[in-house]
């Protein structure tokens, strides 16, 4: 019986484990069109940074995973557009990676040479949506503007035509998901 009675608290005690999927939507919905969450990244030389950090620019932030394979075509894709001509918007690549040593070998298969960071706790990104990310999944993409808002999510973004309108010509993620 004590172990019945733990596990019901502890069921009713996390209120993300007791909302429903749509709850869940709601309220990553619910970001778009404020400051951005705080949270804890490190660069790619392991120093703490975080979005406040960019306030006055202009930022569109890749969420990948070394374990998330459309991330790979993705990321390749993203360093193609950003080779080929300088974004107008700060571009970050962001791992939800627990490891270093996956993220690093991710950015050796896929070439990846642009600013990258990896989050401090991945599992909280990802349990609490930040970022606007709807569906709980990766890849994921924000925009967030030179006030520290964020503007948009989305995850359809993927052809080097679709990143060249994103972070080129500042189009929108779902007009850039229709190209």
């Amino acid at each position: 019986m004590k172990k019945v009675s733990i596990l019901l608290f502890l069921i009713f005690s996390c209120g993300s484990w007791s909302q429903t999927y749509e709850e869940k939507v709601v309220a990553s919905r619910a970001f778009i069109g404020k400051p951005v969450q705080e949270h804890m990244f490190y660069t790619i030389d392991k120093q703490p940074i975080t979005f406040q950090s960019l306030e006055g620019e202009n930022v569109v932030a890749y969420f990948f995973a070394s374990w998330c394979s459309p991330c790979y075509e993705a990321l390749e894709n993203l360093n193609k557009v950003i080779e080929t001509a300088p974004p107008s918007v700060r571009v970050v690549a962001i791992s939800l990676d627990e490891d270093w040593t996956d993220l690093e070998g991710m950015l050796a298969r896929t070439g990846f040479s642009g600013e990258v960071w990896k989050s401090a706790d991945a599992k909280l990104a990802f349990r609490e949506r930040l970022f606007a990310n709807f569906s709980g999944s990766l890849p994921h993409i924000a925009r967030i503007d030179s006030q520290g808002i964020l503007v948009e999510g989305g995850s359809r973004v993927k052809t080097t035509e679709q990143w060249s309108a994103v972070i080129n010509n500042n189009v929108s993620l779902a007009e850039a998901s229709e190209i």
